[in-house]
């Protein structure tokens, strides 16, 4: 972690209230793109964002620079998001392009296809992910949407790096089955 996000870590722990909007500042495009990839819908996704960033602000107090913030933030961030989907009970992957360009649809989707394929295949997709197991499909989104490290995922789900390699290999046996009429997958 770098000097000066420590800095404005430890004077949001002491109350600053600027320190902890210049960190959500920082994060809050990451912890929003997470929410939209794992509720699918705008509001569903602001409201995990919204309950996310309190109980960051709640607990900042609590952070012990023990990892890195944002990682402490995506635990919270995926707690929360599957705590809301057990209330509410609908939440789904959804098609969303990272700042960096990164899409879904990239690692099996041919551009000179027609609109109707990529909703197809957007379809088949999302589909294939619904039907991952939660562990599965978290796992499958920290790494490949999110692009985060196996470290890092374990962190965030407290979970052994092994736990995190078996739950990936798992998750992409079943979408190279799902999907393997897509000659692209």
């Amino acid at each position: 972690m770098d000097r000066e996000t420590r800095d404005l870590i430890i004077r949001a722990q002491a109350g600053d209230t600027g320190s902890f909007h210049e960190i959500v500042a920082k994060y809050d495009t990451r912890i929003m793109t997470l929410s939209l990839q794992i509720a699918q819908n705008k509001e569903d996704a602001e409201d995990i964002y919204q309950e996310t960033f309190l109980k960051v602000y709640k607990n900042i107090s609590k952070f012990r620079f023990e990892s890195d913030i944002y990682t402490w933030m995506y635990r919270i961030a995926v707690n929360t998001a599957y705590n809301y989907k057990r209330k509410h009970s609908k939440i789904t992957v959804a098609e969303t392009k990272e700042d960096n360009g990164y899409d879904i649809l990239d690692w099996v989707y041919d551009p000179h296809d027609s609109d109707d394929n990529r909703e197809e295949l957007l379809t088949a997709i999302n589909q294939s992910l619904l039907d991952l197991s939660h562990q599965q499909r978290t796992v499958f989104i920290l790494k490949h949407l999110q692009q985060l490290k196996i470290k890092d995922i374990a962190n965030i789900l407290d979970l052994s790096e092994g736990t995190i390699k078996k739950y990936l290999f798992r998750a992409m046996e079943k979408l190279r089955v799902s999907l393997k009429e897509y000659h692209y997958a």
